[in-house]
């Protein structure tokens, strides 16, 4: 295993411009990559991530630098695009990352295998935002954003961002566990040990009779990750 031994997971952090937890997040990912053989982040790094160089602010340069500099040292970095996530991997796999997935991924590690995966497509109920999803990263819709004046693109992308954050709240509000479950069972059945997931940013440790499923926190709120050491220990713990 490269430089550290442990996996860790870490949930959302949606920063922002301007963002206070900039560099608090920056210096926590340094010091994640010295215990660390790999880091998988769990999605929605930013508010919003439009993975185009020529979009991309000072926030977002800052964390790819870093995250960067990880990778040269030896960590491997993997992404699971979540959904304030457009095209990631077309921008930064092989620079930024190992690898990226807007699905999921098995992550082998200590004897144990981990099914991981951002969670936006867990709940097969929120058709709304499924249809959104679908929509939205299609490749007529960017057709269509590309042909936008780039210093107009950002700004309307952010619009509809925050637009987004006030529909479809009966979905938003509770923590659909019969849907978590459900999905966690198929994989469970797959053969893997544990179901990690991010996107619904409360803290969750499920033990069902097949395996289990960990919530990891949003970042910003809990300072918590989740970490999988040498010794095949899975458990959350603070920053």
């Amino acid at each position: 295993m490269p430089r550290g031994s442990d996996l860790v997971f870490v949930g959302d952090v949606h920063l922002d411009r301007d963002d206070p937890d900039l560099a608090p997040f920056v210096s926590y990912l340094g010091a994640l990559g010295r215990t660390s053989g790999r880091i998988v982040l769990m999605g929605d790094l930013f508010n919003l991530w439009l993975a185009d160089p020529r979009l991309e602010l000072p926030h977002h340069r800052a964390v790819v630098e870093e995250l960067r500099r990880l990778r040269r040292a030896g960590v491997e970095i993997h992404y699971l695009e979540g959904n304030r996530d457009y095209r990631v991997g077309r921008s930064h796999l092989g620079t930024t990352f190992d690898t990226v997935s807007d699905e999921g991924l098995v992550e082998a590690w200590s004897g144990r295998r981990v099914w991981a995966a951002h969670g936006d497509l867990v709940n097969r109920h929120d058709g709304q935002y499924r249809l959104w999803r679908r929509v939205s990263r299609s490749s007529p819709v960017w057709a269509v954003f590309s042909s936008i004046p780039e210093k107009r693109r950002f700004a309307l992308a952010e619009r509809i961002e925050r637009r987004m954050r006030s529909t479809n709240t009966g979905m938003k509000r509770a923590f659909p566990e019969d849907q978590v479950r459900a999905y966690a069972r198929e994989r469970l059945r797959d053969g893997v040990d544990a179901v990690v997931l991010g996107h619904f940013h409360d803290e969750r440790d499920i033990e069902t009779g097949e395996g289990r499923i960990v919530v990891v926190p949003a970042w910003k709120e809990s300072h918590r990750h989740l970490r999988l050491d040498a010794g095949g220990r899975l458990a959350l713990e603070p920053v």
